[in-house]
């Protein structure tokens, strides 16, 4: 190693080891910063104009930086169908905001003085990963809902992550984690993860669908609203081509290895055009996958790509870790997977559930298994229904499409009528506020 690439090496740790701190440090000054502002949150709802409103409520999702997951669909239900409601999206990304006010939406920046004190005024806050995707100071004393990202099939925050973090830093999520009011969960089998990774009591949960899965099965007005619209138009010009099958790898945070390393992409062009097919590939917002340029039948869609208006129009879906399938099971279309590091990810991050048992398609720790899974997919898309509709059941009692009957396969568009899962969570959430009114 010359010493060029070691000073290039112990910048980049010297780098990530000062956003680790500032990061530790940004969550404290906020923990402290809500804890004194619950402390005078009496005295705030005694003076005029400065109460909680529960007709207002402030949404936002990962992190600030996205209009996204089940925040945003039900966000968007709640403007369409609820006019009791005034819903306000606040967001730490400019664009994002910019982007829905030009569509009509209320939105400001998080940090703004209008976004302040209407967070400070929201008598309920939604969000997706914590209260940091709002500014969580001002959420001290809001009704608190916890909408989540998806089914925990790997380890989550406190059988992940938190027991690694500085013992301040743990107190700190311990004590907002029990500041959480509401917790949507999709099926009673999940309960008790949810419970152990995130610490919220059982009986703050609710079983509901989860709100993003509307858009699998039919367009949602705005939509296309402050994602890539541009990817989102290809998709559907490639749908009325040929069949589509999207790819969702997950994000590994602790390899230095690229997904594309795990492709062979003329084999897999070929395979495809065989089957007259399209791979559509979105990575992670934290990264990007490079595509050759003649590699006709595979596109890589921009990190940023909303996956929900995505997966409504693939006819198979490729993943190894990511709950993205999971909320793919309403349409019971194939599923493949390509777990090609399994054993070292089960070593890392651990999983909450027997992966075979929970993966109803072929799974693939080659590529040529990936390839062998792929042509199966596509050639006989009925061989899995059965294993598909037992996970289904398994994980996602609470969702119409189990509780109802069978998933759908119809690719139509069906009338833009209020969204049976989005409707359902705005229903938990006025209930449970009425509740607390009550108590």
């Amino acid at each position: 190693m010359t010493l060029a690439t070691r000073l290039a090496t112990l910048a980049d740790h010297l780098t990530t080891r000062l956003a680790t701190l500032a990061d530790h440090l940004s969550v404290l000054a906020q923990w402290l910063l809500y804890r004194i502002l619950l402390r005078l949150e009496p005295l705030r709802e005694r003076l005029p104009g400065l109460g909680r409103d529960p007709a207002l409520w402030a949404f936002g999702a990962r992190g600030g930086e996205a209009f996204t997951g089940n925040a945003k669909y039900l966000y968007l239900h709640v403007a369409a169908e609820r006019p009791e409601v005034r819903p306000v999206w606040l967001s730490k990304d400019p664009t994002v905001v910019s982007d829905l006010q030009s569509a009509g939406y209320e939105a400001y920046h998080c940090y703004s003085l209008r976004g302040l004190l209407l967070n400070l005024r929201a008598g309920v806050v939604l969000f997706t990963q914590g209260h940091r995707d709002l500014a969580m100071p001002c959420c001290a004393g809001a009704f608190a809902v916890q909408l989540w990202h998806g089914v925990p099939l790997k380890r989550i925050s406190w059988d992940a992550e938190f027991p690694d973090l500085p013992r301040p830093v743990r107190l700190a999520h311990a004590d907002m984690a029990d500041e959480v009011d509401l917790l949507v969960v999709p099926g009673s089998a999940l309960v008790d993860t949810f419970a152990s990774g995130l610490r919220i009591d059982p009986d703050r949960m609710a079983l509901a669908g989860y709100p993003r899965v509307d858009a699998l099965e039919g367009a949602i007005p705005g939509e296309d609203v402050a994602t890539d619209a541009g990817a989102l138009a290809r998709v559907r010009d490639l749908a009325s081509d040929g069949r589509l099958v999207a790819y969702l790898p997950t994000y590994r945070a602790r390899t230095d290895e690229s997904v594309a390393d795990h492709l062979d992409f003329a084999a897999l062009d070929d395979v495809l055009a065989e089957r007259d097919a399209t791979l559509l590939v979105k990575a992670h917002p934290k990264e990007s996958l490079d595509v050759p340029d003649d590699c006709s039948r595979v596109v890589s869609l921009p990190p940023g790509t909303d996956p929900c208006p995505l997966l409504r129009r693939a006819d198979a879906l490729v993943t190894d870790y990511s709950s993205a399938y999971v909320d793919y099971l309403a349409l019971d279309r194939p599923l493949v997977f390509y777990p090609y590091d399994r054993d070292d990810y089960r070593a890392r991050r651990g999983f909450y559930l027997d992966y075979d048992a929970v993966t109803p398609g072929p799974v693939a720790e080659t590529f040529a298994g990936l390839l062998d899974g792929l042509d199966r997919a596509l050639a006989r898309p009925e061989a899995d229904t059965e294993r598909r509709r037992a996970v289904r059941r398994r994980l996602l009692d609470a969702d119409p499409t189990v509780r109802d009957g069978d998933a759908t396969t119809d690719r139509s568009e069906p009338d833009e009528s209020p969204a049976p899962r989005s409707a359902t969570v705005y229903a938990l959430i006025r209930g449970r506020l009425a509740g607390s009114s009550d108590s």
